[in-house]
């Protein structure tokens, strides 16, 4: 256990030494008649406590601890005083910040005590002060990180995109020229892959630009009834094909939200999208709006593999470990269990945010999950179509 150093200062050499007999078992003391010799002590050793006398005739003791507090804010801070008023004891502890008090005569025993108690707050405050410096160096590490995962993903879509579409295009042509059948099973193949990578580089840049806050959104009222519609008609074809109930409900139809609509349907999509991809054949998945006092709850409910409470926490952080083992992500874009980059949620909450709103989520394993978007409800008349 290191050994603490103590500052004694007073301007009676007797009085000094008396303190440093009875400390010396203690701690190393080093001692000084004077405030500027103490000045001196102060910038130059590494000091655990100080004991000052108020009364000495350069400088009170009350100055010379409100200059250490000033100057060694860690330090801890004794005073010793003949005087009993009680506006010296005020001033002492308002501008030297004191720990502690002791009035002559000292007993030994109270002072030790008061040492004792003092290097121990010293500890716990140098402990605490090195707990907050690793904090923040792992905060600032964990901001970096993240600025970094925003560059790629920026970088990624940028160096990627223009070969994409090159090749997209190439494809396209390619097809036009009506190709032998084994040539154009090939290249059916090529396109429904270069659609994915189309797919996956187009969330990757929606995710960058809401990460980098380049979007400005068009807000304007929006009914939720022809919203839920179009979900319907959209997801309708998909979930027939998987044997899957699609319901849509609203309380009321006049329910409406100010929201940008392209946006906002796209986070309702993304969430519908994973209702789809993570229940199985014959399950049920829906959309609801319900108003729920001043605001509009729009819940997607599915009966699918639902998700773990572990994962709660961090589900609409990117790449969330939510997502699964990265070797079962594919391309399939709407099959039972297929996996996406894990950018969706992510996505779906900052578009949220931006609205103003607040997403949150009920799920268990194999209980299915439910995703509720809550929302100011627009409550002025509708403009004309």
């Amino acid at each position: 256990m290191a050994v603490h150093t103590v500052l004694v200062v007073d301007d009676e050499p007797a009085s000094v030494r008396a303190v440093a007999r009875t400390l010396a078992d203690e701690c190393r003391v080093i001692t000084a008649t004077t405030a500027a010799t103490a000045l001196e002590a102060l910038a130059r050793d590494t000091i655990a406590l100080v004991i000052v006398d108020q009364r000495m005739p350069e400088m009170n003791g009350t100055d010379l601890l409100a200059r250490c507090a000033a100057e060694r804010p860690e330090i801890i801070r004794v005073l010793l005083t003949g005087y009993t008023d009680v506006d010296t004891l005020l001033d002492a502890i308002n501008a030297g910040h004191v720990y502690h008090y002791l009035t002559k005569p000292w007993e030994p025993r109270d002072l030790l005590l008061v040492v004792r108690r003092g290097l121990e707050r010293y500890d716990v405050e140098a402990d605490r002060r090195r707990l907050l410096c690793e904090i923040e160096q792992a905060l600032a590490r964990v901001r970096r990180e993240a600025a970094q995962k925003g560059r790629l993903l920026a970088l990624a879509t940028h160096e990627l995109g223009t070969p994409v579409h090159v090749l997209t295009n190439a494809l396209l042509l390619a097809a036009e020229a009506q190709p032998p059948t084994p040539v154009r099973e090939w290249l059916e193949t090529a396109q429904r892959s270069a659609a994915w990578l189309g797919r996956t580089l187009a969330q990757m840049a929606t995710a960058s630009r809401w990460r980098g806050g380049r979007l400005r959104l068009e807000r304007r009222p929006c009914a939720l009834a022809p919203l839920l519609d179009r979900l319907q008609a959209t997801f309708g074809v998909m979930t027939s094909q998987r044997c899957l109930a699609f319901h849509r409900a609203l309380d009321d139809d006049g329910l409406a939200v100010n929201v940008d609509p392209v946006w906002f349907e796209c986070a309702l999509i993304n969430l519908l999208s994973n209702a789809v991809r993570f229940t199985a054949d014959g399950g049920h998945v829906s959309v609801t709006a319900t108003r729920a006092g001043t605001h509009v709850a729009i819940a997607v409910c599915d009966t699918g593999i639902g998700i773990g409470r572990q994962f709660h926490a961090e589900l609409f952080e990117p790449f969330s470990a939510a997502c699964g083992d990265v070797s079962l992500h594919g391309s399939g874009r709407f099959e039972f269990g297929a996996r996406g980059l894990g950018l969706g949620l992510a996505i779906t909450k900052a578009i949220v945010d931006q609205h103003d709103g607040c997403i949150d989520v009920r799920s268990e394993p194999g209980r299915g999950s439910q995703f509720t978007i809550t929302l100011p409800a627009w409550t002025a008349p509708l403009p004309a179509p």
